[in-house]
């Protein structure tokens, strides 16, 4: 991708700087802080990315099948968000609050020389755009926050998503030279103060905008100028291992500083886990039989059991250890009484399969609603766990898949391994004494490192099995990024190794492929918020007014 000129971005930036200037000095208030610092300023924007990836994430997740709603939800069978009335709080979120916020950031970064909030900020706007456009597809970038443009016509013009992609990596780009810069105010090690994430380390931002990079470069497969060696290039040049995960701690305090994922928030209540998530961890896909032996370790530490816990024996094959799936039924709404019949009352079978919540075992009950405080839970779904924003073994499966299709071998072999193992340490670190789940054992990996699950030989490896892996490690918190990959396969492409789905045994319900029923969803109608009282012209310029808008491919899904 070509970098669009740097002075144009800052020249952007320059005209809001102004404009947020004489906003704040005709809103004076006597009873607020009028000059905040840079290391107050910046912890909001974190807490902002936690809600609107969560919040948003319910229903990109019901299109990729991490979940499935127990209510009618349009969303299961990839239904649109019309006018953007739901399902589009990251707009309001990049834009307004977070991008507000931001704004404040540059300004007074370059005003104090403090390069390293100028760095910090910059690459948070490049994952803000990446974002967006992943969900939405064109936005406005070089009008957005453009004041002087909305002052005169009140709308802000739409880019193409090629033209945003490539106001990214200038993004990016910038937030590097920034983040390298040692001059100015920089030595005195402000960002510490401000920084609840890396703890003032810009090495490891700079690494975390190398994985947007690497994020950006590996949408591009189905195009001609697909670049697998800068995918492992941006790959290597971020993540080391866990201990540069970018994650969001929550203390648990309260609403605003409490996991959106978490019981108090409730933002989960109706949601429970989808066949497909739930058959890759039992071994129904991955090894073809749910016995002990072949159910992947992780599923009891990231999935919740059903009444029915006394099954996890070798002697009842037939059965999963208790973790049920929710199913959508021809009416639309969700079963959560998988593979029973009758009694609704505790000691019938129909009671004790039920579906749990994401919270706990044999919790279908959420009594936890505005009560802070850590709380028992499981992997993500806790009040006070720390939300990923990106990890190491994502980007082990993004240069898997590049060097896959490089026909680098061994060095996919040897990322796809590093993505499961990695991963597995990511899941042992959620649980604790405190959530009542134990750790991942060295037996347990063992053992499921020797069943066909787990590639061993080159030979063995094929695209199904590293998509199928980042499918598991993304899920309940990568929502955009696992929902891209379907979207890059088209949900049902096929491998042409195995001559099955890439995504073996996805489907959409009530969905079918012969062209009978609704298309799939690539994208969301933006926010009502604004977009359809202000730039509706632009919104039917791309045909955002079409009641199919939202099955409209992206950009990057088509060659």
């Amino acid at each position: 991708m070509k970098k669009i000129t740097y002075s144009i971005l800052i020249l952007t930036i320059a005209v809001q700087f102004t404009a947020c200037q004489k906003y704040f000095d005709v809103n004076s208030d006597p009873a607020s802080p009028q000059n905040a610092s840079l290391a107050a300023l910046l912890p909001p924007v974190y807490s902002l990315i936690p809600a609107a990836s969560v919040l948003d994430g319910r229903f990109s997740g019901s299109y990729s099948q991490n979940y499935t709603s127990t209510t009618n939800d349009i969303f299961d069978t990839h239904g649109g968000n019309g006018g953007g009335g739901s399902a589009a709080q990251l707009w309001r979120t990049f834009y307004q609050s977070q991008g507000s916020s931001l704004n404040v950031i540059f300004e007074k970064g370059m005003k104090e020389e403090a390069w390293d909030y100028v760095g910090v900020a910059y690459a948070l706007r490049a994952w803000g755009f990446q974002q967006t456009t992943d969900y939405f597809g064109e936005l406005p970038f070089y009008d957005a926050w453009n004041v002087t443009a909305a002052s005169v016509n009140a709308k802000y013009r739409y880019d193409k998503q090629e033209v945003v992609y490539k106001g990214i990596d200038s993004l990016c780009r910038l937030a590097i030279q920034y983040l390298s810069r040692t001059d100015g105010k920089v030595a005195l090690n402000d960002l510490q103060r401000g920084d609840l994430v890396y703890n003032g380390d810009r090495n490891k931002w700079i690494k975390f905008t190398y994985g947007i990079l690497a994020r950006l470069y590996s949408r591009s497969t189905n195009k001609t100028t697909y670049s697998a060696d800068s995918v492992i290039k941006f790959c290597d040049l971020a993540f080391s291992n866990n201990g540069d995960n970018f994650l969001v701690p929550f203390s648990a305090t309260r609403n605003d500083d409490t996991n959106p994922h978490g019981p108090a928030r409730n933002n989960m209540g109706n949601r429970r886990a989808s066949r497909f998530i739930t058959q890759l961890l039992d071994g129904t896909i991955l090894n073809g039989s749910t016995t002990v032996p072949n159910r992947d370790p992780r599923i009891s530490r990231m999935l919740t059991t059903s009444f029915d816990t006394a099954t996890i024996t070798s002697t009842m094959p037939t059965l999963n250890g208790g973790y049920r799936f929710c199913l959508l039924q021809a009416s639309g709404v969700g079963d959560p009484e998988v593979n029973a019949t009758g009694g609704t009352t505790a000691g019938t079978p129909a009671f004790r399969r039920r579906v749990s919540l994401l919270w706990g075992d044999s919790t279908v009950l959420n009594n936890g609603v505005n009560v802070f405080g850590a709380r028992s839970g499981k992997y993500v779904f806790q009040n006070a766990a720390r939300y990923p924003v990106m990890t190491y073994h994502e980007l082990q499966f993004l240069k898997a898949e590049a060097a896959f299709r490089k026909g680098a071998k061994s060095i996919a072999l040897a990322s796809y391994q590093s993505g499961i193992a990695s991963h597995m340490d990511f899941v042992n670190s959620y649980t604790t004494t405190a959530t009542g789940v134990s750790a991942i054992t060295s037996a347990e990996r063992a053992s499921y490192f020797l069943t066909p699950a787990y590639k061993k030989t080159e030979g063995t490896l094929f695209l199904t099995d590293i998509m199928l892996q980042k499918y598991i490690g993304d899920f309940g918190w990568n929502f955009t990024e696992s929902w891209v990959d379907i979207r890059r396969y088209h949900y049902f492409d096929i491998d042409p190794d195995t001559n099955d789905q890439v995504y073996k045994t996805f489907v959409i319900p009530l969905y079918s492929t012969n062209n009978q029923g609704p298309k799939p969803a690539y994208r969301f109608s933006p926010t009502n918020f604004s977009e359809f009282d202000w730039n509706i012209d632009e919104i039917r310029k791309l045909g955002g007014l079409n009641i199919d808008y939202h099955t409209y491919e992206m950009w990057f899904s088509q060659p």
